[in-house]
């Protein structure tokens, strides 16, 4: 199908012919390959709902796009329309009222400094340039999930361009089922969200801590890196743990503590008797540079990989314990990773089906990862990634939305637990004829 570039199309329009094609349809997962029949970069909300509208009348189906970083790659399909939020970054914060108002082109960490050059705060992720829109509508896990809960417990209102092209406005007083579903029913389900008011938090310095040990002490540093994940544990730190074997080994912890120094060492006297650490770096440093010292440690440029990231609920046992050794200690490519994210805290306050996002009572989310260097590597990493994930069910549940997997049968309840009937129900509501569609994507109910 031959396109020339419509008036009726607005915003930054990229068609095959254009030289810049091949990088606009790239995402971060470089496993998938995919060629789109236009991609438009809006500027404003009018350039959504007008690729919108364009795309319907001409029966196009429509990806929704922001950072990119969607695992299955999602986010860009063969002969589709791409509409891509990435260029639209405007923000205004209103003091007054203790809120930011954000488009959904933000990156994660654009947004923390955004914020942070003026001493305030809304949880963002941990990678820096995953877009604030997946992240969000995913559920939204940062590094101040503890003490002050997830991306949607700070969200006051969504801006949404529906099917039909019309601008809605999701929050508790208005459209507030859309506005329940928006909070953890993932991206691109619903319509395409243009702009998000947050509240925010008044934030400047933390106490940081950043400890290594020798992979070899894996099982007694997990074993008490996770208690501070227990409901009763100090919910004013938000621990990390990255361990990762293949052509580098790691074993570290990272967390963000609302405290000072010495109450923070106090805290984790326990993890550093676990094991003989190598690296010691508990200070009380900026936040900026807290979020900037985590974001070095996630993957930084697009590469191909595969991962996954159920929840944790228990503390693990020995057999649990035993299973992820034996993984990690058996890399098939250049590059694999466990990586234990501590919620609990303020995220368990809230009731599961108070929003979309159902695993509110897990202690971790753990995501196993990994990548490789040439195209033999991809069987034997997504091989590794399944055959893990399989083997540690008994000891978890469920898999965070914002960490897909087209491998799961039982998707719906995987992602969204008992909450996914609902989620139908709000789809049939807002998204009547199922526009906004991709492999997994909430299908509306029958009404």
């Amino acid at each position: 199908m031959y396109l020339e570039k419509s008036p009726n199309l607005t915003g930054r329009i990229v068609l095959p012919e254009d030289p810049q094609y091949n990088t606009a349809r790239q995402v971060f997962n470089t496993f998938f390959d995919r060629y789109p029949l236009v991609i438009v970069f809006a500027q404003e909300t009018r350039d959504v709902i007008n690729a919108i509208k364009w795309a319907r009348c001409r029966d196009i189906p429509i990806r929704v796009r922001s950072g990119r970083h969607n695992y299955e790659g999602l986010s860009v399909r063969n002969a589709g329309i791409v509409i891509d939020v990435s260029e639209m970054k405007r923000a205004e914060i209103d003091r007054s009222r203790q809120t930011a108002t954000i488009q959904t082109g933000l990156r994660d960490y654009q947004m923390a400094q955004l914020l942070g050059e003026q001493g305030l705060v809304v949880p963002p992720g941990l990678c820096p340039t995953t877009g604030i829109a997946g992240f969000t509508l995913g559920g939204g896990q940062s590094s101040l999930s503890r003490p002050w809960g997830l991306a949607i417990d700070n969200l006051l209102e969504a801006e949404m361009v529906n099917a039909d092209g019309r601008v809605l406005h999701a929050s508790r007083d208005e459209n507030a089922d859309l506005f329940w579903a928006l909070r953890g029913g993932g991206g691109g389900n619903f319509g395409i969200c243009t702009s998000f008011r947050f509240r925010t938090r008044p934030l400047e310095t933390v106490a940081y801590a950043e400890i290594s040990w020798p992979i070899s002490d894996l099982k007694p540093v997990l074993k008490s890196w996770q208690t501070y994940t227990l409901p009763e544990a100090e919910r004013r730190l938000t621990p990390l743990l990255t361990i990762a074997a293949g052509d580098s080994t790691l074993l570290m912890m990272q967390g963000v503590f609302l405290g000072t120094e010495t109450e923070l060492r106090t805290l984790l006297q326990p993890l550093l008797n676990s094991a003989v650490p190598q690296d010691i770096f508990i200070e009380e440093i900026p936040w900026l540079e807290a979020a900037a010292r985590i974001a070095a440690t996630q993957p930084g440029s697009p590469e191909p990989f595969k991962s996954v990231g159920p929840f944790v609920y228990q503390l693990l046992p020995d057999a649990a314990l035993n299973i992820i050794e034996r993984f990690i200690s058996e890399p098939p490519t250049s590059s694999v990773s466990v990586f234990f994210h501590g919620l609990g805290g303020a995220v368990a306050d809230v009731p599961n089906q108070a929003t979309a996002y159902y695993y509110r009572k897990a202690l971790s989310n753990i995501s196993y990862f990994s990548t490789w260097d040439t195209p033999e590597g991809a069987g034997p990493g997504i091989r590794w990634v399944e055959s893990f994930r399989k083997a540690m069910q008994p000891f978890t549940r469920g898999v965070y939305v914002n960490t897909p997997d087209l491998s799961i049968c039982n998707w719906p309840k995987a992602y969204y637990g008992s909450n996914y009937q609902r989620l139908t129900r709000v789809k049939a509501i807002y998204d009547p004829e199922n526009i906004f569609r991709y492999p997994q994507s909430i299908p509306p109910a029958c009404l």
